[in-house]
């Protein structure tokens, strides 16, 4: 199947957002369960200037959602799917990546 232009774009900007370290990190911390910036600043070791700013780049490549809880916003992985020792992460376009949690 030929992916246009923006799908290859899209699929680029999605496996971009994965592969960074601090990135990883909130990865692997959000596939157990959602978390606020600050926990997710906490499990990286990083400021929380820093987490939102990967936060949104992540949102951008459509890797995370947040919804409100008050007055907070909890973040949470999309497309993910979670075994013991791996998670598995597909873009809505099918492209499929899986990462290690051990």
């Amino acid at each position: 199947m030929k992916r246009s232009v923006e799908e290859l774009r899209s699929e680029a900007d999605w496996l971009a957002a994965i592969g960074e370290p601090t990135r990883l990190t909130i990865i692997r911390t959000l596939a157990i369960g959602e978390k606020t910036v600050t926990e997710l600043a906490k499990a990286c070791k990083s400021e929380v200037v820093n987490v939102s700013h990967h936060l949104g780049v992540m949102r951008a490549a459509g890797l995370v959602k947040c919804d409100r809880d008050g007055r907070f916003m909890r973040y949470s992985l999309l497309g993910a799917s979670a075994t013991a020792t791996e998670l598995e992460l597909t873009h809505p376009l099918g492209v499929r990546t899986t990462i290690p949690l051990v």
